[in-house]
């Protein structure tokens, strides 16, 4: 447990397109990155449990849209902290105005495979 002392555990929840001509396709993705406290990029391998669908409370409105709830959000960083225990984890939301633009949380995560990451289909919307 001593090689999570110290490391970062980020939880990115997204909502993104994907242009396809006459209409964008919407998920919203939730991924995990994390360091340890020496810099060394976490991996699934080294997580001390998996991160599923199940672990994460989703809700649906009636316009399809999907969203985590405070409490959801919650139990989120819980599962992930179980995952890496002794690791301080973070959650970071598009909908909660966390981050500018692109940048979600503090860690630079380009070219990084993210430790877990489970992507919701929302449907689409039509262009004008």
């Amino acid at each position: 447990m001593a090689m999570f002392e110290g490391a970062r555990v980020e939880i990115y929840d997204e909502v993104w397109g994907e242009d396809r001509g006459q209409h964008t396709e919407l998920s919203r993705t939730v991924s995990v990155w994390g360091r340890t406290a020496s810099g060394t990029w976490l991996t699934r391998d080294d997580a001390r449990r998996s991160l599923g669908e199940e672990d994460i409370d989703i809700l649906v409105e009636d316009d399809g849209s999907m969203f985590i709830t405070d409490e959801g959000a919650e139990r989120l960083i819980a599962q992930v902290g179980t995952a890496f225990p002794g690791a301080v984890v973070r959650y970071y939301s598009e909908d909660e105005g966390e981050g500018e633009g692109d940048e979600l949380g503090e860690l630079d995560v380009t070219g990084v495979a993210p430790v877990f990451e489970i992507e919701y289909p929302m449907g689409h919307v039509l262009r004008d």
